[in-house]
């Protein structure tokens, strides 16, 4: 199950690069231009919050975006504190996630929802919740997806967070290492 899932991870991971570097190629001048425009708008800290959302809810932004407006914007000549930045802010909003799951766990309808899954699969929460949280964090899976299943199921929290810290912000250095070499492959860097 979990090899699966790392497979399925990683091929949305490959298309997802090869995509942002075939559209880099093509509309470099205009990537460019829309980044900055994004920066000047709202700034880091709307960045940061967007970020914040989208990784607290369930959304089908994919954060990998802001990843690439740091790319193409002045903010890339301070990278490494931008990216550290953000993969502090997901592990916040993944916790967010967590908790919003724990106290969604408290009601009969989502225990009706997850009821029969959390007894088909208690053993395997069990054994396996640290590792469930850390597939949704280094994945293209939905990390808000992940800690908020991790807390209606009652992974414990420590394990959530533990998984997140170590995973989720070297996920996004290396994501955003993996754009920029890509870029470069292509020229778009």
């Amino acid at each position: 199950m979990i090899e699966k899932n790392l497979v399925k991870a990683l091929a949305g991971l490959l298309l997802f690069i090869i995509g942002m570097a075939v559209l880099g190629l093509l509309f470099e001048e205009e990537l460019t231009q829309a980044t900055t425009w994004i920066v000047e708008r709202i700034g880091f800290t709307g960045m940061a919050m967007i970020l914040l959302v989208t990784d607290t809810l369930v959304t089908p932004f994919p954060p990998d975006i802001l990843l690439i407006v740091i790319a193409k914007s002045p903010l890339a000549a301070d990278w490494p504190f931008y990216v550290g930045v953000l993969g502090v802010v997901s592990v916040v909003a993944g916790m967010t996630g967590y908790a919003i799951g724990r106290w969604l766990g408290h009601f009969r309808w989502a225990q009706r929802l997850f009821g029969d899954f959390k007894e088909d699969h208690q053993n395997f929460i069990r054994k396996y919740g640290f590792w469930a949280v850390v597939i949704g964090s280094i994945t293209p899976l939905p990390y808000s997806v992940t800690c908020w299943t991790a807390g209606v199921l009652g992974v414990r929290w420590w394990l959530v967070l533990l998984a997140s810290v170590l995973f989720r912000i070297p996920r996004i250095y290396l994501y955003y290492w993996l754009l920029t070499s890509a870029g470069n492959l292509f020229s778009i860097g």
